[in-house]
């Protein structure tokens, strides 16, 4: 009896019993026990699912290799992998970055022969458009600056005393005479429609022999810039902002052109590697004068990077309308001789009016600001002998597209 309850608890809990033990020989061991019909139904039952039962196979699932655990390839932790690699893909890798090597230096020459032909044909253009000798050539200091003034006269009708002004500056930039440390400054003052904007493209091509824009000029309007979130467009993002690595736009111009200065190429002289113009500089928000104060003192600027770009051969030129009553009050501005007193102390005047002007309405009331704005040159308004001259070259110009 106690062997049939004990075969009885094995068959109901799903133990495996005795191979040789079967339903018929257990039915004369549970009789005595009171086992009833019922009691031998779940028990014949419960046998049959016991010898059905199959376990379910283990799944085996597979892994995809990362792409951190593919031979020949580091890992993240920056250790090679162990994994040797084969003979044919070790050759077929070698042979890959062959073929990328190729292709990179054939980019480059490509890149500098369309630079070399771009250049060619600006300088074709200049020297057949004007009698001028190009400016990166080596000229006797004697004669540059009659060259660099002819240049101006070329292109700007008037203005007699405001070239004279730029002519000696640049003159000592092209002979190095002028600060190694920082950058060339000048600020041109004055109203509306005299040519300031003509003259600092009159001053890029004297300097660098033709004036091409996003190569060896670059002209920010600071209208644009009449909120201070605008700032970083010169010297790009933030750090953890989208596009921080890119750049700004002041310093990747600023870089490029310093680049090719450095690598002397056709073109592109030694004393100079470019020309930036802040035009309108008196609409731009206020601190702007304070964001550039390192780049205006120094010619260093840091772009989102961290990386310091060098401009301490580059011409800065910034141009504003302030002082303009001044200018206009005073008359006609003509060269001021030294053995004229009375036209030294007029002219001491008016850039002393001139100065107080940009110091309120452009330098933000900071005198740190206004010494690094360099050389102050006023522009007068046209008198009737500029304006004529301006019509005349305005007609040409459209007698030279009708011949086309």
């Amino acid at each position: 009896l106690c062997h049939g309850h004990k075969v009885w608890g094995a068959l109901l809990s799903g133990h495996k019993v005795r191979g040789d033990v079967t339903p018929m020989h257990l039915w004369p061991a549970l009789s005595g026990a009171g086992i009833t019909p019922r009691d031998r139904t779940l028990i014949a039952r419960k046998v049959a699912a016991v010898r059905t039962f199959r376990p379910k196979k283990s799944v085996r699932t597979f892994r995809i290799m990362s792409s951190d655990r593919v031979p020949g390839v580091k890992t993240i932790a920056g250790a090679p992998v162990t994994q040797k690699v084969s003979a044919e893909a070790e050759a077929g890798a070698s042979r890959l970055q062959r073929l990328i090597a190729m292709q990179r230096r054939a980019t480059e020459k490509q890149q500098a022969h369309a630079e070399m032909l771009d250049m060619n044909r600006i300088l074709h253009q200049k020297s057949a458009s004007s009698t001028h000798a190009s400016a990166d050539k080596m000229v006797p200091s004697s004669g540059l600056l009659a060259q660099v003034r002819g240049e101006l006269d070329a292109r700007i009708d008037g203005q007699e005393a405001a070239k004279d002004v730029v002519a000696r500056a640049l003159r000592r930039q092209a002979l190095g005479l002028s600060d190694a440390e920082r950058p060339s400054r000048m600020l041109f003052s004055g109203p509306s429609g005299v040519g300031k904007t003509e003259m600092a493209m009159a001053c890029c091509e004297a300097l660098l022999g033709s004036c091409v824009p996003d190569r060896n000029f670059k002209r920010f309007n600071l209208s644009e810039f009449s909120h201070p979130s605008k700032f970083n467009r010169l010297t790009g993002g933030d750090p953890n902002y989208v596009g921080y690595k890119e750049g700004g736009e002041l310093t990747n111009f600023i870089r490029q052109a310093e680049e090719r200065r450095q690598k002397k190429r056709q073109g592109v002289p030694l004393h100079t590697s470019c020309v930036v113009l802040f035009d309108e500089v008196d609409r731009a928000a206020e601190g702007l004068l304070t964001f550039l104060m390192n780049f205006l003192d120094s010619g260093q600027l840091a772009d989102g990077k961290g990386e310091t770009v060098d401009a301490t051969k580059a011409l800065i030129l910034l141009t504003t309308n302030v002082g303009r009553e001044a200018i206009i009050d005073s008359g006609e501005l003509t060269p001021v001789l030294p053995a004229s007193t009375s036209g030294v102390t007029a002219h001491r005047a008016l850039m002393m009016r001139i100065r107080s002007e940009v110091l309120r309405e452009v330098c933000d009331g900071r005198w740190e600001n206004l010494g690094r704005l360099g050389t102050i040159v006023p522009f007068g308004a046209l008198e009737l002998r500029g304006r004529r001259l301006i019509v005349e070259r305005q007609l040409n110009n459209v007698g030279k597209r009708l011949q086309r």
